[in-house]
């Protein structure tokens, strides 16, 4: 059997400079080969899947992927969610550290991404930060020699384009190798929404139409050093810089049909931001003789300032308020980790390992509201700084049973510290600790005769845990600048917030046949405690939203997973159905995180051999329906579906052309929230237009 285990290959790929030898037995085996021989169930995308259909965004490559759903409305940072939970519940790493808070997959190209992996049960040398399971984003990695690729696209979206210039320069001197990836890229989206309000007690009715426009510029550069003497210690060095501007414009214009005006019946904004992100690490790997010794310092920094204007105005477009604000979290991040590998007798690889880290966020929000005569009614000047201090211990074994029977056991320690303070709200010091105990274990059925099926069974069982972000826990107040009501409520923090605990098991049946076919049937169940809810009401006057622990909740599914390929065809499909329910909250349609009970997806790939052309597409699949989260609260959504098309023309040996059409369907994005209690009600329904994306690329490598 192999001894490569899915999360073991993370930790060596990603930053530990591994032997040549293993780099071998990775690179000899295809994706689907790696996944039935690991006793830890991963789905590893390389670089041939992210390059097929010149996807411009990981949002587009990762909707494809079993298990994995994209939402978010047509001009916001997608939400990624893994058997239908995001909000957290879903850990995102890059290249095996946490990401920062609002880490966005949409913001890295996936021109400089080595391969991403999918791991939906835990592992105990990976955070257990990780409910619904884990993506690890692992940057792009050169070949061993002298290579070079350059590529210019332009997509156009309703009419606004969106260049895009890539390149790569990859070479080697001696024991040096080098990497480096440049792309500068722009995105133009223009969106128009509308919104309808009905409400009794009192009665009202009035629309909203609105428009917003988003404009990103980016620049993304993504060097890597790899020192690696014969039979001596080898160090690795990678690192990821990405600048932004951001320039969102909106307006919106009211119509009252019923009832009261709100506060600016008409209004325009403007929100500029300059986000700066820096990731950087240096691993060693020192080879012993029963083993090796790996070390990693990393760490990253990521800010953001911004400013905000809003300019109000009455019905008669008169103008009646403005509201200037200054804003921008600052977060850093250092970690120092390591472990120790070694095989005993050949049956046993045993490991044990460590992480510190230390998260520093600080934030400032600077506002002043002014009225109808440009005087000053308020002006605030709030901050805060907080400060995460965690450390983490794993020890892990796996072992050869027999031939066909393979065992994953591992257990980690986690404890975190957050401690913060700030102008406008009371101190927080919140500690937490979990033990995450893991089992894997992997059953083959039998020894297949060679071009026979082959069936495996797998079985796993962990904790894991989702623990309150920075901002849940700082008690600082959010607002909306026009309209609060229960539908539109500001945000506070709860610094009484507890970590959601989760106790999952996993079981699957895995059958492979041909080169890369295989069908999966797997399911899942979930118990989690003290889960997260946003509780709502006007104790103060106005309407807040509030995070607060609100019991237990379940959660539970299904998933059909199939790949094969018939001569120059290759097709492949997952199906997911997914159920759970909150125990505090009434049913019915009381699911938690607003889970949508089913996926779909279905692809077909186009490549004969002897051809230059290569075409396919895929299609997607995402329910909606009703979802009830409180008493008093409910909400909708509608069913989203997609449908992508690319091809693909070889001109030359080196140079390809690529042609790609996205959300070719191109539906309406829908979301109501109602409230409504025993003396009032409101419905609030929102729709926001969605466009088809033509791209075509050349691309050309040497």
């Amino acid at each position: 059997m192999m001894r490569l285990s899915a999360g073991s290959a993370m930790l060596l790929l990603a930053g530990c400079a591994c032997a040549q030898d293993m780099q071998q037995v990775t690179i000899s085996a295809t994706k689907t080969e790696e996944r039935e021989r690991a006793t830890t169930t991963a789905i590893v995308i390389g670089r041939d899947d992210l390059a097929r259909q010149g996807d411009g965004t990981l949002a587009d490559v990762l909707k494809r992927q079993p298990g994995i759903t994209i939402d978010g409305a047509p001009g916001r940072p997608a939400t990624v969610r893994m058997r239908g939970l995001g909000n957290g519940y879903a850990s995102i790493l890059l290249n095996g550290q946490p990401a920062p808070s609002g880490f966005s997959l949409e913001s890295i190209s996936p021109d400089l991404i080595e391969r991403i992996e999918i791991m939906r049960a835990a592992s105990a040398e990976f955070s257990s930060q990780a409910i619904a399971g884990t993506i690890n984003v692992v940057l792009r990695k050169g070949p061993s020699g002298k290579q070079g690729e350059l590529k210019a696209g332009v997509g156009f979206t309703h009419g606004r384009a969106a260049p895009t210039i890539a390149g790569q320069r990859s070479g080697r001197q001696g024991a040096l190798s080098y990497t480096i990836g440049v792309t500068v890229k722009r995105s133009d989206v223009d969106i128009p929404a509308d919104t309808i309000e009905e409400g009794t007690g009192p009665a009202l009715v009035r629309q909203r139409l609105g428009n917003e426009r988003f404009v990103d510029d980016m620049f993304e550069l993504a060097p890597r050093l790899s020192w690696q003497p014969p039979g001596g210690d080898s160090w690795t060095s990678q690192s990821y810089l990405r600048l932004r501007r951001m320039d969102n414009r909106g307006r919106d214009n009211e119509t009252l049909l019923v009832g009261s005006p709100s506060e600016f019946p008409n209004s325009q904004s403007h929100y500029v931001a300059n986000p700066r992100y820096l990731y950087s690490d240096v691993s060693w790997t020192r080879r012993l003789d029963d083993g090796r010794v790996t070390a990693k310092l990393s760490g990253y920094s990521n800010t953001r300032d911004a400013s905000f204007v809003f300019d109000g105005a009455d019905a008669a477009n008169v103008p009646s308020g403005r509201h200037l604000v200054a804003s921008g979290p600052q977060e850093s991040d250092i970690s120092f980790s390591g472990s120790y590998r070694r095989s005993i007798n050949g049956a046993h690889a045993l490991a044990a390992g460590w992480e510190a880290g230390r998260k520093r966020r600080g934030e400032y929000r600077r506002e002043q509201q002014f009225d109808a005569s440009n005087a000053l009614t308020l002006a605030t000047d709030e901050h805060y700084s907080a400060l995460v201090q965690r450390t983490a211990l794993f020890v892990q074994d796996e072992w050869d049973i027999t031939p066909r029977w393979s065992l994953y056991l591992g257990v980690r320690r986690e404890d975190l510290h957050t401690l913060g303070e700030g102008n406008a709200h009371v101190p927080v010091d919140l500690r937490s600790g979990v033990w995450s105990p893991v089992a894997q274990t992997l059953f083959k059925a039998g020894d297949a005769e060679p071009g026979q099926p082959r069936d495996q069974f797998r079985l796993a069982l962990g904790r894991t845990y989702k623990p309150p972000q920075i901002v849940q826990l700082m008690p600082r107040r959010y607002t909306v600048d026009n309209n609060n009501n229960p539908t539109n409520p500001d945000q506070q923090g709860n610094p009484n917030l507890r970590p959601e605990l989760a106790w999952s098991v996993d079981a699957a049946w895995e059958r492979y046949f041909g080169k890369d076919g295989m069908i999966s049937i797997s399911t899942y169940a979930k118990r989690i405690r003290d889960v997260t809810l946003d509780h709502v009401d006007d104790s103060t006057g106005v309407w807040m939203a509030t995070p607060k622990n609100s019991g237990n909740a379940t959660v539970h599914g299904i998933e059909l997973e199939a790949r094969f390929g018939w001569r120059a065809l290759a097709a492949r499909a997952n199906v997911a159905r997914n159920w759970s329910h909150v125990d505090s909250v009434p049913g019915p349609d009381n699911r938690l995180d607003a889970q949508p009970a089913l996926t779909a997806t279905l692809g077909l790939d186009y490549q004969p051999g002897a051809s230059r052309l290569a075409a396919g597409g895929s299609f997607s699949y995402r329910s909606g329906g009703a979802v009830r989260e409180s008493e008093t609260r409910s909400g909708f959504t509608s069913a989203k579906r997609e449908l992508d098309l690319y091809a693909a023309w070889q001109l030359s040996p080196g140079s390809k052309l690529r042609l790609a059409a996205i959300n070719l369907l191109h539906q309406d994005y829908l979301v109501q929230a109602l409230y409504a209690d025993a003396t009032r009600s409101l419905l609030r329904t929102n729709s926001l237009r969605s466009f088809a994306t033509w791209r075509a690329a050349w691309e050309h490598s040497w």
